[in-house]
């Protein structure tokens, strides 16, 4: 899209060119900066990496609310947002399973330093330990307190 703002390509979209005879500094611009954005999160998911994971399931779950409000407010229609919704629906239970989502945390864990290690280690102790302080006392209590 780079090109065809900088004017240096043309493009067929349902059969009408599009083109420009001047460059398009600010849409040239932004699809710059969505590319960058792009590439960098493909080399996030390319080397296991949270960040890359965090926002793909920000983004589809971002495509499906945002879908679901241009429906409410009449600037879409239901056909034009099934594909999304189905390809963000499906992108963002695939991020949520935990197979998925173990290789992306033990690459994380990895790169830690033995200290930020044990610092973690404690911390799911202390999560596990208030579970089951939580649990022993939801056992305790008395029916109808």
């Amino acid at each position: 899209m780079l090109l065809v703002y900088l004017g240096i390509a043309k493009w067929n979209f349902l059969g009408n060119e599009v083109s420009f005879p001047t460059a398009q500094w600010g849409p040239a611009f932004w699809s710059l900066l969505m590319a960058l954005i792009w590439f960098w999160v493909a080399a996030g998911f390319w080397n296991l990496r949270a960040y890359a994971l965090q926002f793909g399931l920000f983004i589809s779950l971002f495509v499906l609310i945002w879908g679901f409000f241009a429906l409410i407010f009449g600037n879409g229609t239901v056909e034009s947002e099934t594909i999304p919704w189905l390809l963000a629906g499906f992108i963002y239970l695939y991020l949520s399973y935990p197979g998925v989502q173990k290789p992306f945390v033990d690459n994380e864990m990895s790169r830690l330093t033995p200290e930020q290690r044990a610092a973690m280690e404690q911390l799911a102790a202390a999560n596990a330990n208030a579970v089951d302080a939580k649990t022993v006392a939801a056992q305790n209590k008395a029916p109808g307190m």
